[in-house]
């Protein structure tokens, strides 16, 4: 069962956007935005929100955990074949280098 509850957080842009002042007033979408209590360098504080958040049922947290896994692991696994053919291709260029045809009768 999903738990929702309600809370203001901040609002924030980070210094490369392509938000300024007098844009922020005329905006009506989160875009560019980030809302969080803390962020890191490189972010301004533009405003606050309101927020109602809706946290997923326990069962739908782990499934989405899961799925973000696998993702992970399909990545390290795309990431480690390159390398491992990266290597291979190395390999075979240096016994290239001393490859010697056998001699036809």
């Amino acid at each position: 069962m999903a738990h929702t509850f309600k809370t203001t957080a901040k609002v924030w842009v980070y210094s490369a956007s392509h938000h300024d002042a007098k844009s922020l007033q005329d905006s009506d979408s989160l875009d560019g935005m980030h809302i969080a209590n803390h962020v890191s360098e490189g972010w301004t504080h533009v405003g606050e929100a309101d927020v109602t958040i809706t946290v997923a049922s326990p069962d739908q947290i782990v499934n989405n955990k899961v799925a973000s896994l696998r993702a992970e692991l399909g990545r390290d696994r795309a990431e480690s074949q390159r390398r491992q053919n990266q290597m291979m291709e190395k390999i075979n260029q240096l016994e290239a280098l001393t490859y010697e045809a056998p001699e036809v009768a």
